[in-house]
C-alpha cells in the first residue's frame, strides 16, 4: 500500500502535479472491482470493472470531489499507475472520519474554491445557495495562509465575483482561465514546500493541550522561515504549561525542590505531579525527560536560526512528554 501511494504520488509529481500530489500524501488509496451481472434480459453477463478509490479525510475529500473531469482522470491514472495497472478507470472518493491540518488542508481549501468560482460562473449552482460557504472558507484561507505566499484574491464574496465576470469576463472559458491563474500561485508555493513527517499519536485527552499540539502539528506544516519555527518552539511550550496544570494540584503534589510552582512553571509543576504519580526510583528519569522537553522548546522559541528539522524533533519532543504524562495517568 505505501509503495503504490508513493509511486502514484511519483507519477503526480513527474507531470508537475505537485497539488494533487500533496492531496494525496493524506489518503490511501486501491483498485477494486465491481462484481460482474447479467443485463435486464439476462442474456448478456456484465464482465467485472476496475476502479480507483482514494480514501481521503476531510477536507481533501471535498477537494478531489469538486476537481473537473480532467483532473479526476488525472489522479485516477495516478492510482492506476501506482498499483502497476494500465488503462483508463473511473474514480471513487471516499471519505475517512478525521480531518488533516496545515498546507494539504489549505492546499484543499484554494482547490475547492476556485472550483467553486468556476462553478457559479458557467451555469452551475447559484451564488445564493453556496456564498456563506465561500466566505467562510475565504476567511479561513487568510488565516491560514502564511505571509510569504502570495494570495490575491480580491472576491472577499461571490457576488463580487458576479460583478468582475458580468463586466469584464463575458465567456466560460475566460472565467475558467482567470480563476486558474488567480489561484496557481497560493496552490503551486504551497504544494513545492516539504516538511520533516511526524508520527501520529493519540489524543491525550486533556483537551487544551491536544489543541495546542494539533495547532503546533499544522505551523510546522506551514513554516518556511525562522521565525515560524520559532513559533512551533512557543506552542510546544503552551503545551507543556497546558500539561502541568492539567495534571498539578497543590494540594496533593509537592515539588521535588520545595518550591511552589506558579501557573506557567510547567516544570516545577509536571515534576510535582511525576514525583507523586509515579514513585520509586524511576521518576528522576522521567522528569529529566519532560524537563529536557521544555528546553528544547525554551531553545526553540529564543533561536534566530531556528531550522524545520530543528522544530520537529522539538514537537516530537513535546509530544512524546505528554504521551508519558497520559500512560501515568491512566487508572490502573
Amino acid at each position: 500500500m505505501a509503495d503504490a501511494l508513493e509511486n502514484a504520488r511519483k507519477f503526480l509529481e513527474s507531470l508537475q502535479r505537485l497539488e494533487l500530489s500533496t492531496l494525496l500524501a493524506e489518503c490511501s488509496i486501491a483498485i477494486q472491482e465491481t462484481e460482474g451481472g447479467f443485463s435486464d434480459n439476462d442474456w448478456y453477463p456484465t464482465m467485472p470493472v476496475e476502479y480507483a478509490v482514494v480514501v481521503a479525510p476531510k477536507p481533501i475529500d471535498e477537494a478531489l470531489r469538486k476537481l473537473d473531469e480532467t483532473d479526476r482522470k488525472r489522479v485516477a491514472d495516478a492510482i492506476a499507475n501506482g498499483w502497476g495497472r494500465d488503462g483508463s478507470l473511473d474514480l471513487d472518493v471516499q471519505t475517512v472520519k478525521h480531518e488533516v491540518e496545515g498546507v494539504p488542508a489549505l492546499v484543499a481549501d484554494l482547490l475547492i474554491h476556485r472550483e467553486m468560482m468556476i462553478d457559479v460562473s458557467t451555469g452551475g449552482q447559484r451564488i445564493q445557495e453556496v456564498n456563506d460557504y465561500y466566505r467562510a472558507r475565504e476567511v479561513r484561507i487568510r488565516e491560514r495562509m502564511p505571509a510569504d505566499v502570495q494570495y490575491d484574491n480580491p472576491h472577499d464574496d461571490l457576488w463580487a465575483w458576479y460583478r468582475h465576470w458580468s463586466n469584464d469576463l463575458p465567456q466560460y472559458k475566460d472565467r475558467r482561465i482567470y480563476a486558474r491563474q488567480l489561484f496557481e500561485p497560493a496552490i503551486q508555493n504551497l504544494a513545492k514546500r516539504s516538511s520533516v513527517p511526524l508520527p501520529e499519536r493519540e489524543v491525550s485527552g486533556w483537551e487544551r493541550v491536544d489543541r495546542a499540539l494539533s495547532k503546533a502539528r499544522a505551523q510546522l506544516g506551514l513554516a518556511s522561515a525562522e521565525e515560524d519555527y520559532q513559533q512551533i518552539g512557543l506552542l510546544c511550550r503552551e503545551v507543556l504549561i497546558s500539561l502541568g496544570q492539567a495534571v498539578y494540584d497543590p494540594l496533593l503534589h509537592s515539588s521535588p525542590d520545595g518550591v511552589e510552582p506558579s501557573e506557567t512553571d510547567a516544570n516545577r509543576m509536571i515534576g510535582a505531579y511525576i514525583a507523586f504519580a509515579f514513585g520509586g526510583s524511576s521518576n528522576e528519569e522521567v522528569r529529566a525527560h519532560a524537563k529536557a522537553s521544555l528546553r528544547l522548546a525554551l531553545a526553540l522559541q529564543h533561536r534566530r536560526t531556528a531550522s524545520d528539522k530543528l522544530a520537529a524533533l522539538c514537537l516530537e519532543a513535546t509530544s512524546s512528554t505528554v504521551a508519558v504524562i497520559s500512560i501515568i495517568a491512566r487508572p490502573v
